[in-house]
């Protein structure tokens, strides 16, 4: 998918009882899940505005519970749930084999480095050595 320069998302950051309404209204899925996305440059409407990308929804109740079960950093992991939202509207798919699901968590944890490695450039200015 191209992506146009001035490309935009939105972002719903919730709780378990919301992503879990969102989850049943759109996907019928029941009950709460970390990440939802829906990508506005698939189906019918595709192209209309090709800035938008879609939306992504993120349980904070979900990114917090996991964070604390599997031993990592809360803010690290809300930001690889946000990471993982954005390839899917760029058309990435971990549910279709094994392949492609490992090539999205590769991509995931290259971009979640590669963003925290910039986000310590911001807060702290270039290192000098």
């Amino acid at each position: 998918m191209a992506l146009a320069e001035d490309a935009e998302l939105s972002l719903l950051i919730c709780d378990d009882v919301e992503i879990a309404q969102i989850n049943g209204q759109y996907l019928d899925r029941r009950g709460p899940t970390n990440v939802l996305a829906f990508a506005m440059q698939e189906g019918d409407g595709a192209g209309v505005n090709p800035q938008i990308l879609g939306d992504v929804v993120v349980s904070i109740d979900t990114a917090q519970r996991e964070a604390a079960e599997n031993g990592l950093d809360p803010d690290e992991h809300f930001v690889r749930l946000i990471i993982h939202g954005l390839l899917h509207l760029l058309g990435h798919d971990h549910l279709r084999d094994e392949e492609q699901a490992r090539a999205m968590e590769e991509l995931t944890e290259d971009l979640l480095e590669k963003s925290a490695a910039a986000s310590e450039r911001i807060c702290h200015g270039p290192t000098v050595g």
